[in-house]
Protein backbone atom coordinates (compact mmCIF):
# COMPACT_ATOMS: atom_id res chain seq x y z
CA UNK A 1 0.00 0.00 0.00
CA UNK A 2 3.08 2.07 0.74
CA UNK A 3 4.45 2.04 -2.41
CA UNK A 4 1.42 3.01 -4.27
CA UNK A 5 0.77 5.40 -1.72
CA UNK A 6 3.74 7.88 -1.81
CA UNK A 7 3.94 7.90 -5.85
CA UNK A 8 -0.04 8.85 -6.13
CA UNK A 9 0.58 11.65 -3.51
CA UNK A 10 3.39 12.91 -5.28
CA UNK A 11 1.75 13.31 -8.35
CA UNK A 12 -1.53 15.15 -6.59
CA UNK A 13 1.33 17.23 -4.94
CA UNK A 14 2.87 18.29 -8.72
CA UNK A 15 -0.21 18.88 -10.32
CA UNK A 16 -1.69 21.38 -8.03
CA UNK A 17 1.85 23.23 -8.15
CA UNK A 18 1.33 22.59 -12.17
CA UNK A 19 -2.10 24.47 -12.00
CA UNK A 20 -0.86 27.39 -9.41
CA UNK A 21 2.07 28.47 -11.59
CA UNK A 22 -0.75 28.71 -14.59
CA UNK A 23 -2.85 31.36 -12.64
CA UNK A 24 -1.85 35.38 -12.78
CA UNK A 25 -0.62 37.05 -10.06
CA UNK A 26 -3.09 39.60 -8.60
CA UNK A 27 -1.86 42.36 -5.69
CA UNK A 28 -4.28 44.98 -4.36
CA UNK A 29 -2.09 48.34 -4.40
CA UNK A 30 -4.68 50.26 -2.65
CA UNK A 31 -8.40 49.79 -1.96
CA UNK A 32 -10.76 52.09 0.08
CA UNK A 33 -14.42 53.13 -0.14
CA UNK A 34 -13.82 54.91 -3.74
CA UNK A 35 -11.34 52.85 -5.63
CA UNK A 36 -9.39 49.13 -6.18
CA UNK A 37 -5.64 49.63 -7.59
CA UNK A 38 -4.60 46.27 -8.33
CA UNK A 39 -1.11 45.08 -10.21
CA UNK A 40 -1.76 42.00 -12.46
CA UNK A 41 1.33 39.77 -13.73
CA UNK A 42 0.47 37.49 -16.13
CA UNK A 43 3.65 34.75 -16.94
CA UNK A 44 3.19 33.24 -20.42
CA UNK A 45 0.79 30.83 -20.86
CA UNK A 46 -0.97 31.67 -17.26
CA UNK A 47 -4.71 33.16 -16.84
CA UNK A 48 -6.68 35.19 -14.35
CA UNK A 49 -9.46 32.38 -14.03
CA UNK A 50 -12.73 33.51 -14.80
CA UNK A 51 -13.67 36.38 -12.96
CA UNK A 52 -16.28 39.60 -13.00
CA UNK A 53 -15.44 43.39 -12.73
CA UNK A 54 -18.41 44.84 -11.10
CA UNK A 55 -17.51 48.38 -11.04
CA UNK A 56 -18.62 50.19 -14.77
CA UNK A 57 -15.24 52.30 -14.59
CA UNK A 58 -12.23 50.32 -15.14
CA UNK A 59 -8.83 52.07 -16.51
CA UNK A 60 -5.81 49.33 -17.08
CA UNK A 61 -2.01 50.68 -17.76
CA UNK A 62 -0.15 48.13 -19.03
CA UNK A 63 3.60 48.05 -17.44
CA UNK A 64 4.63 45.29 -19.97
CA UNK A 65 2.44 45.04 -22.63
CA UNK A 66 2.43 41.34 -25.13
CA UNK A 67 -0.49 39.91 -25.94
CA UNK A 68 -3.66 39.00 -24.35
CA UNK A 69 -7.02 36.70 -25.03
CA UNK A 70 -9.77 37.95 -22.93
CA UNK A 71 -12.53 35.36 -23.26
CA UNK A 72 -15.92 35.80 -21.83
CA UNK A 73 -18.12 34.28 -20.00
CA UNK A 74 -20.64 33.82 -22.89
CA UNK A 75 -19.07 30.66 -24.61
CA UNK A 76 -21.67 32.47 -28.03
CA UNK A 77 -19.53 35.61 -27.51
CA UNK A 78 -16.15 35.60 -29.60
CA UNK A 79 -12.73 36.36 -27.37
CA UNK A 80 -11.24 39.00 -28.09
CA UNK A 81 -7.25 39.60 -29.02
CA UNK A 82 -5.58 42.34 -27.39
CA UNK A 83 -2.00 43.26 -28.62
CA UNK A 84 -0.60 45.83 -26.56
CA UNK A 85 2.77 47.64 -25.93
CA UNK A 86 4.40 48.87 -23.35
CA UNK A 87 2.74 51.88 -21.34
CA UNK A 88 -0.74 51.72 -23.28
CA UNK A 89 -3.43 52.98 -21.04
CA UNK A 90 -7.23 51.00 -22.38
CA UNK A 91 -10.53 51.81 -20.83
CA UNK A 92 -12.32 48.61 -20.21
CA UNK A 93 -16.03 48.40 -19.50
CA UNK A 94 -17.09 45.56 -16.69
CA UNK A 95 -17.55 42.23 -17.64
CA UNK A 96 -17.20 38.53 -16.88
CA UNK A 97 -14.14 37.12 -18.52
CA UNK A 98 -10.68 35.08 -18.37
CA UNK A 99 -7.79 36.76 -19.33
CA UNK A 100 -4.98 34.90 -20.87
CA UNK A 101 -1.91 36.07 -21.94
CA UNK A 102 -1.01 33.94 -25.23
CA UNK A 103 1.82 35.53 -26.12
CA UNK A 104 5.99 34.73 -25.31
CA UNK A 105 6.33 37.56 -22.71
CA UNK A 106 5.35 38.56 -19.20
CA UNK A 107 2.34 41.34 -19.00
CA UNK A 108 2.23 43.34 -16.25
CA UNK A 109 -1.18 45.54 -15.79
CA UNK A 110 -1.93 48.23 -12.82
CA UNK A 111 -5.96 47.87 -12.84
CA UNK A 112 -8.02 50.76 -11.52
CA UNK A 113 -11.41 50.50 -11.23
CA UNK A 114 -13.72 53.37 -9.72
CA UNK A 115 -16.12 52.19 -7.36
Amino acid sequence: MKKIFTPCLLLTLSLSNFAMAEQGKREVVLENKDVEVVRLTYPAGSESGMHTHVHPNRVVYFVKGGELELIPEDKKKPSKILNVMDGKTLYLPAMTHNVKNIGETEIIIIETEIK
